[in-house]
């Protein structure tokens, strides 16, 4: 640091000051060799601390004058700086060879437009607000002026800070913040809670969709797709990026949006009850996974399409049976026999009256049930179940063919007895076309 002599002369006295006794404040005025008379009250007499004081005034403005040109700016650290959200970040920004009217400035650049974030500790509303923006300032001396700033980090603080001189765009330094922000969400068609569920139709395609939001980087985020318990299902989905800018506390940021989509994918009903799952997994991050639980949904399933059955004539309570699948509940199920119909539900008609039992606790599986009360010949033939609820009707209907015991199509020998007498209008057909 250049010494500097300043000279101050009054009445044939010159006092010599270098500007290290001024910091130290080593200055010493003799007052023998320091005679000054001023008129105070219409009295002559000595008032050397007067003169001290004015003294004082000069040598200041005397130490600063011509210091301007070694003003500097600094900045700690410097150059591109990443964080994680959440993260404690501190900047300091140090002025040295000041004069008492120079101020520190610092800006961010704020949607394309530099906005002042602080002036002397003088913190802007607009960060202000945020609570996650503090300042600290520290004046060493008259010449250092240190200012530190804190910031909590949020994805909208990337992009370039500023500490300037004010007024001087020569004395500023910049840095430039990144920052390594995971995805804050992720939805499967639009659903983010756990313990949710989305309801599937079996016989139809559905839009299935999982979308990861709020990260920075589409490089460093993989996302999977699976079933639980069945297995990976993410290459039958397309991939889709794009970024888009948001504004949050009156700060603008940028993030991203990775969507994994199949607009036609088809759940089977081994599907239904299970947790679907979408996971987004970013470097160095925890992975952030989204979970939904199938329903899978469709028309009734009648499983009993071409069965037989057979009793004989006087039996009592006789049931035909056949099993029935359905999520949602059935809404309709009707035995038809001949032109008679017997509706689930409703009173005995003919001797017949129709029934449906719940056999599992998902009440998707029961069992469709046309009680006989006292089975008689014209109770044999051909017996069709409809099933129907609120998608729609099962398809094909159910058949049952009761035949009585001992006869055509019944037990064993029945059915031995039908093939013989197959066999032999068979040879009678046959043997006449020869005759002819």
């Amino acid at each position: 640091m250049k010494c500097l002599t300043c000279s101050f002369k009054e009445r044939g006295v010159t006092i010599g000051l270098s500007r290290a006794s001024l910091l130290t404040n080593t200055i010493t005025l003799n007052k023998q060799d320091l005679k000054v008379r001023t008129r105070i009250g219409g009295n002559m007499e000595s008032n050397s601390r007067l003169v001290q004081a004015g003294l004082l005034a000069v040598l200041l403005a005397c130490y600063f004058h011509g210091t301007k040109a070694a003003l500097a700016v600094t900045l700690t650290p410097t150059g591109q700086v990443s964080f994680k959200p959440g993260d404690q970040a501190s900047f300091t920004c140090e002025m040295t060879d000041r004069t008492p009217g120079d101020i520190l400035v610092w800006k961010k650049l704020n949607g394309g437009v530099w906005i002042e974030m602080a002036t002397n500790s003088v913190l802007n509303p607009l960060f202000n607000n945020t609570g996650r923006y503090t300042y600290k300032t520290d004046m060493a001396t008259f010449q250092i002026l240190k200012y530190t700033m804190t910031i909590k980090i949020a994805l909208e603080d990337a992009g370039p800070i500023r500490c300037m001189r004010g007024g001087n765009p020569a004395l500023t330094k910049e840095l430039s913040v990144t920052v390594l922000a995971p995805p804050t969400t992720v939805k499967i068609n639009n659903v983010s809670a756990a313990g949710r569920e989305l309801t599937f139709n079996s016989t139809q395609e559905s839009e299935v969709s999982c979308v990861a939001s709020g990260f920075n980087n589409a490089n460093l985020l993989t996302m999977r797709i699976t079933i639980v318990g069945r297995g990976d299902i993410t290459d039958q989905f397309t991939s889709t990026v794009e970024y888009y800018n948001f504004t949050k506390d009156g700060l603008h940021g940028r993030a991203g949006r990775r969507a994994l989509t199949n607009n036609r994918y088809i759940f089977n009903g081994a599907d239904d009850n299970k947790d679907l799952q979408c996971l987004a997994e970013y470097t160095d991050f925890t992975t952030l996974a989204g979970l939904v639980t199938v329903r899978v949904q469709g028309v009734p399933v009648i499983t009993c399409t071409n069965s037989n059955r057979t009793t004989s004539v006087n039996q009592k309570g006789f049931k035909l049976t056949c099993p029935v699948i359905s999520n949602p509940q059935l809404t309709s199920l009707v035995w038809v026999y001949g032109n008679e119909r017997y509706p689930m539900g409703e009173p005995a008609k003919n001797g017949l009256s129709a029934s449906y039992d719940i056999t599992d606790s998902t009440k998707k599986h029961g069992e469709a049930v046309l009680t006989i009360e006292s089975v008689a010949k014209e109770h044999f033939g051909e017996y069709k179940l409809q099933a129907a609820n609120r998608l729609g009707d099962a398809v094909p209907e159910g058949k049952v063919t009761l035949w009585e015991l001992g006869k055509t199509g019944g037990s064993t020998s029945g059915a031995g007895a039908m093939a013989s007498f197959v066999l032999l209008t068979g040879l009678m057909t046959v043997l006449q076309a020869a005759l002819h």
